[in-house]
C-alpha cells in the first residue's frame, strides 16, 4: 500500500524536483514526487518484475529493429519541474524525434509511452490520479496491464484533443496490436509467464 510521506515540516516548502533526484536510491522501495509530496511504494514483486521484464523484451526488440527510439524501465519522468511532479511508469518509450527529452541520464516528460503493470494492493485512487496526469501533460499512448485475477486485461488509452480514449481493451488470450507500433502483435498469457515466442506473431516472431 502506498504511504503519503511528508517529507518536510510544514513551515517549509515542499520537496523540489531537484531535491527529490538528488535522493539516494532504496533498494527496498519505490517513490514517486507528486506536487512536491513523496508517495513511498513497495518494490515490485517478483511476479510483477517478471511481466515488466518480458514486456520490456518485446518492446524493447521491436523498437530497436526499426530503430524506433528508445525504451526505458521503472525510471523518473520529470513532468513539472515546477509544481514537482515526477512519476515513474514501469516501462516508457520515446520515439527518435522526441528524444531531446531524455538528457543529462534523466527523462523530462512527456514520453511517447508509459506502461503501468497493476500490482494486487494498486489503490484505484492512484491510478486514477496518474491517469488525469498522464493525459493533462499530454502523453500520447498509455497502457494500464492488468495481470491479477483470472485473465489478464490491457486498456489502451490514446490521447485526441487532449483527452484519452480507450484504443483498445483486451482480455484473456486476444492478440493486442498497439496504435503505437504498426505490424506488432502480443497477447499477454504467455507473454506473462516468459513463453515469448508463443506470445507474438507475425513480424515480431524473427526478433525473438
Amino acid at each position: 500500500m502506498a504511504t503519503l510521506i511528508k517529507t518536510k515540516p510544514k513551515n517549509r516548502t515542499k520537496m523540489t524536483v531537484r531535491e527529490y533526484l538528488a535522493l539516494p536510491t532504496d533498494d527496498h522501495c519505490q517513490t514517486e514526487l507528486v506536487y512536491g509530496e513523496m508517495i513511498v511504494m513497495p518494490k515490485p514483486k517478483p511476479k510483477r518484475n517478471r511481466a515488466i521484464f518480458y514486456l520490456g523484451q518485446v518492446i524493447d526488440r521491436w523498437v530497436a529493429y526499426y530503430r524506433l527510439g528508445m525504451t526505458f524501465f521503472d525510471s523518473d519522468m520529470v513532468l513539472d519541474e515546477i509544481h514537482g511532479l515526477v512519476y515513474a511508469p514501469d516501462l516508457l518509450f520515446i520515439a527518435t524525434e522526441n528524444l531531446s527529452c531524455y538528457r543529462d541520464d534523466t527523462i523530462f516528460g512527456p514520453v511517447d509511452l508509459a506502461v503501468e503493470i497493476l500490482s494486487p494492493s494498486e489503490r484505484p485512487y492512484l491510478q486514477q490520479r496518474k491517469f488525469a496526469d498522464y493525459e493533462a501533460y499530454g502523453i500520447p499512448w498509455f497502457w494500464v496491464i492488468d495481470p491479477n485475477g483470472d485473465e489478464p486485461k490491457l486498456r489502451e488509452h490514446e490521447l485526441v484533443d487532449g483527452i484519452y480514449e480507450c484504443r483498445s481493451e483486451i482480455v484473456g488470450a486476444d492478440w493486442f496490436s498497439p496504435g503505437l507500433f504498426p505490424g506488432l502483435t502480443f497477447r499477454l498469457p504467455p507473454l506473462l509467464t516468459g513463453d515469448i515466442k508463443a506470445a507474438v506473431k507475425g513480424k515480431a516472431k524473427r526478433l525473438m
